[in-house]
């Protein structure tokens, strides 16, 4: 078995996929009230949550105080060839307030993660992003897209419709500065292979272009989520939902097949928000799902 974890200094573990070595690179984590991101949804349309008790049966997810960490940044994929950058977290600022509990997120940190694994920014071939929210594209905008001087920049073109060609002049403040990448952006339409050893899927809801990453080499795979889902309570009740989909229920549909496919096939997984950036592998429990670091 050639899927495996190593402790890094930085924090992070690095996992091999065959001959594909992908590393953690943290841009910031927050310590927050768990009951702020996550709903309970049915399919007729209910929703409840936000709720401490809630929480109790996946009181394992949680930090010693009660708290969820959502960790920010990315992942750095070694290939034979080729330095990728899978998402760079929030940038140098913050994003928000917004929402009904005025949240900011911030980053800062990706720059100095990068360095301490002895990367530069030039370095980066590729960078590709599972989906085009702030907190995942934040530091490529930096400088109009010139932090990383040499990489194509990369996404699902429902993404990139849905974000720049149709808003056209009225671009949201989240959107404004994605045009800066244009002219290095190339954009895929299909399920299929992108980059040697990492292929994209299609995972709608979220955001249009939503995007799973499927690494490969030889017989080897493991799975990165982007924000399909955001914690692993997503995956271990499928009544379980994240706040900040364009499509709820196309988003709960594609997270239940998610975790169908994890359960039945073992294969390690690891979101863009998970605690730590931590892969995981969703098993099949006495009483219900496990998921298991």
């Amino acid at each position: 078995q050639r899927v495996g974890e190593a402790s890094f200094p930085q924090g992070g573990r690095v996992m091999t996929v065959g001959e594909l070595v992908v590393i953690p690179v943290f841009d910031g984590v927050s310590s927050e009230d768990p009951t702020e991101f996550y709903r309970v949804s049915h399919d007729d349309g209910e929703q409840r949550g936000f709720r401490s008790e809630d929480w109790v049966p996946f009181s394992d997810l949680l930090s010693a105080d009660g708290n969820l960490d959502h960790a920010y940044g990315g992942y750095v994929v070694r290939t034979a060839e080729r330095v990728v950058l899978i998402d760079t977290g929030v940038g140098p600022g913050q994003i928000g307030p917004f929402g009904p509990s005025q949240r900011v997120i911030r980053g800062g940190a990706l720059l100095e993660s990068l360095s301490g694994l002895g990367i530069d920014p030039g370095e980066i071939t590729d960078v590709v992003f599972t989906h085009l929210h702030p907190d995942h594209y934040g530091w490529a905008v930096e400088d109009d897209g010139e932090l990383f001087p040499n990489a194509v920049f990369r996404c699902h073109a429902l993404d990139w419709d849905h974000f720049v060609v149709r808003p056209g002049s009225a671009l949201s403040g989240f959107s404004a500065t994605l045009p800066a990448l244009a002219d290095r952006l190339e954009t895929w339409d299909g399920d299929g292979p992108i980059l040697p050893g990492i292929d994209a899927r299609l995972a709608p809801g979220h955001t249009p272009g939503s995007t799973i990453l499927v690494l490969s080499s030889g017989t080897d795979r493991a799975l990165l989520l982007g924000d399909v889902v955001h914690c692993p309570v997503e995956l271990l009740d499928d009544e379980w939902a994240s706040l900040g989909d364009v499509d709820a229920a196309l988003a709960r549909r594609t997270k239940v097949a998610l975790a169908r496919e994890l359960e039945d096939s073992g294969v390690p997984a690891a979101g863009g928000h998970f605690p730590g950036l931590r892969f995981g592998r969703l098993l099949q429990g006495q009483g219900g799902r496990q998921w298991v670091v």
